[in-house]
């Protein structure tokens, strides 16, 4: 089972310039945890982050929330993905990259237990 897109991240290669430019542009906060950092509207939760540069991964990246993520990973490349970094530990779980048939990226995330 999958939702919507519940996550997105900005990676790229001068994450300070993408993290002041679209906290000036658009009013957001920002928490750097270090290995990202947390954007945040108003006094709410993250919505997304930005990111240091990733081998073969650019700009923004949704992520989906699906169950079993070897599962996903498996029925995603039956129907065309090319995975680009597997089981990447995150602070709210783990997530496998992939490319869309198109060259398109997204991650396909499961929340870590207790989250």
């Amino acid at each position: 089972m999958s939702t919507g897109f519940v996550w997105f991240d900005n990676i790229g290669s001068e994450r300070a310039q993408t993290t002041a430019f679209l906290t000036k542009t658009f009013g957001w906060a920002r928490n750097d945890i270090g290995l990202m950092t947390f954007l945040i509207k108003g006094e709410g939760q993250p919505f997304a982050a930005t990111c240091d540069a990733m081998e073969g991964i650019r700009g923004w990246v949704p992520y989906v929330e699906i169950d079993m993520l070897a599962d996903a990973v498996a029925v995603a490349q039956d129907n065309g993905a090319t995975v680009l970094a597997e089981n990447i530990q995150g602070p709210a779980g783990i997530a496998t990259f992939i490319t869309d048939p198109g060259g398109v990226p997204l991650a396909l995330w499961k929340r870590a237990e207790g989250m």
